[in-house]
């Protein structure tokens, strides 16, 4: 567990030196980069689009898939996470098809990734649960059906068969649960039947289609996420569901969010990142029904109304529960909707401890949304107080709310205190972190330059390092191909060279298009942050199967061969005979 943290950690590092790169091409697009690669939804969207002869995303996904897996050929689910079956294998059914398309390219991933399979298989026939059994058998099959297979290891083909058939035994006496174990049971069982068990989902209408069936599937089914549209475009090869998938890649990919979508909204609220609302607000949908708490549908409140969402409040019973910040976020929230108020500003004055309402938080949150809410109160004692226990000892979301009271009271001392406190916080890349020396985060951040901004503390040298940090952990630059005299250009990236459906090497940055299927760019060469497919004359496929045909040809030919062979032996000893006579 602590290697694993210690690995993410290090890519959130590369990932933020290579935002930071200066580029010096003049054509380049900055856009939100704020999505993972994830093996599941880039294997199964190029398995789709495969089928949907939609070759350029195709390739993108591969190179994807080539960059986030292990030494060993192998994958997890998230680039540095453990590596597993079940996602080898679904990687390994996608590289079979992009080999198809660039020849040569993918060969000796796809004949490791079955090795790796083959290795890791359980003396039982299993490997790990029963969805990774399931999507291991279907890969090796496929991989055993391929025209892939290494010439040189002429035994791993029959080592595939094999493990092939003790995985089917080890799942013919074990029962699906899921879905997706359902499906790919049904598939790598070639169980019609136990498709047909399902429910109407998603997987179902894959499984069937993967089977040779064409599910009906409903005209009013909407897909969540990438994965359920590549799964549906692949059983229906619906014009409407490619166009979605297509919209769902990220820079060649598809994934999830990297950060979590309350961090996104914060960003949000912040001048210049808006539209970090837009990216968010669909997972947002997926948090409601987790809710189990009166006091998780105050936190979230506001995030659903910014994402015009339904807002469900705890009832006044279930005040006595909430603390003291939370009743006055009802009462904000409620201004803002237009409802009546005024029981939770009842409750709060009658509930008022002293000089305040608990701790610092507590009490510097009451009092700006009493004070917003145009509450008569003589706020003087309990700004002398807040102003007594302003330390460098709380988390650092204190402050923001803290800038903001010290401001609208004219308290000029506290101010200047609490804007020394953030200086002394602020990371040299100038973020900020949940407590001193944590280090700086999205939320945080977001955070002080909200609290910043509603300061009207915005031309200040901690709000532009802090807003610059923000922007750079946001937002990428990509540097925009550009044709020019029968070349292309993409400034510090590798373009892999497709011709005739063969794999035709690399260059760097530039490249002739004369001849060419098309061009593969991956930016930046070492640390992929965007690859993009270029077609030219237009990406080609061979189909990636031996043909039943085709085998019987070959046998024939061998065949002919050998009774050409001893044809010409017999017609010899024939002719060495007549000469001794």
């Amino acid at each position: 567990m602590i290697v694993m943290k210690y690995k993410v950690l290090a890519v959130t590092l590369t990932f933020l030196f290579l935002l930071s790169l200066p580029l010096t091409s003049a054509s380049t697009v900055e856009k939100p980069y704020v999505y993972v690669p994830t093996v599941p939804e880039t294997s199964l969207a190029v398995i789709a689009l495969y089928r949907a002869g939609d070759y350029a995303p195709v390739l993108e996904g591969c190179e994807w898939l080539m960059a986030i897996k292990t030494p060993f050929d192998s994958w997890g689910r998230v680039y540095g996470a453990e590596h597993e079956a079940k996602f080898t294998g679904l990687a390994l059914m996608a590289l079979i098809r992009g080999e198809s398309i660039a020849r040569g390219r993918y060969t000796e991933t796809i004949n490791g990734a079955a090795y790796w399979l083959m290795f890791k298989q359980k003396p039982d026939g299993s490997w790990e649960d029963y969805l990774g059994t399931a999507i291991a058998v279907a890969a090796l099959e496929e991989f055993i059906n391929s025209k892939y297979v290494d010439p040189n290891m002429p035994r791993l083909r029959d080592q595939a068969k094999k493990a092939v058939e003790r995985g089917r035994a080890w799942l013919s006496l074990h029962r699906p649960k899921t879905d997706a174990e359902f499906a790919f049971g049904a598939i790598a069982l070639r169980n019609r039947d136990l498709a047909e068990e399902m429910n109407e989902t998603a997987f179902k209408y894959f499984a069937l289609s993967y089977l040779g069936s064409h599910p009906e599937v409903p005209s009013n089914y909407s897909p969540k996420g990438p994965l359920e549209t590549a799964l549906l475009l692949y059983a229906t090869g619906d014009e409407r569901y490619l166009k979605e998938l297509l919209s769902m890649e990220h820079f060649g990919f598809w994934g999830t969010l990297r950060y979590n979508p309350v961090e996104l909204l914060e960003a949000s609220y912040v001048s210049g990142f808006s539209e970090m609302r837009e990216i968010a607000c669909p997972y947002l949908e997926q948090i409601r029904p987790q809710l189990r708490f009166e006091w998780e549908r105050v936190v979230y409140a506001k995030y659903f109304l910014s994402c015009g969402m339904d807002v469900e409040l705890p009832n006044e019973s279930a005040y006595s529960s909430l603390k003291p910040w939370q009743i006055a976020e009802i009462a904000r929230i409620k201004a803002i909707l237009g409802k009546p108020y005024t029981r939770e500003v009842d409750y709060l004055l009658n509930h008022r401890n002293g000089t305040g309402w608990g701790d610092f938080y507590n009490t510097e949150y009451v009092v700006w949304v009493l004070h917003d809410l145009n509450v008569t109160l003589d706020y003087s004692p309990i700004l002398d107080s807040l102003e007594m226990e302003l330390t460098n000892t709380s988390p650092t979301y204190y402050y923001a709310y803290a800038l903001i009271v010290f401001k609208e009271f004219g308290r000029e001392n506290a101010l200047n205190r609490t804007l020394e406190i953030l200086a002394e916080r602020e990371s040299p890349e100038g973020g900020w972190g949940y407590a001193p020396g944590a280090p700086a985060g999205i939320k945080s951040t977001s955070t002080v330059l909200w609290g910043l901004e509603e300061a009207g503390l915005f031309n200040t040298y901690l709000h532009r390092k802090g807003w610059n940090f923000l922007k750079r952990a946001l937002y990428v630059k990509i540097p925009v191909p550009e044709r020019s005299n029968g070349a292309l250009s993409v400034e510090n990236a590798t373009l892999l060279k497709i011709r005739n459906g063969e794999y035709a090497g690399n260059a760097s940055s530039t490249v002739e298009m004369d001849s060419l299927d098309g061009v593969v760019y991956i930016y930046t060469s070492k640390n992929p942050l965007a690859v993009g497919a270029i077609p030219v004359s237009g990406f080609k496929a061979e189909s990636p199967w031996r043909s039943e045909k085709r085998q019987y040809l070959i046998l024939v030919a061998i065949v002919a061969a050998l009774g050409l062979s001893f044809y010409g032996i017999v017609l010899f000893e024939r002719g060495r005979r007549e000469g001794r006579q």
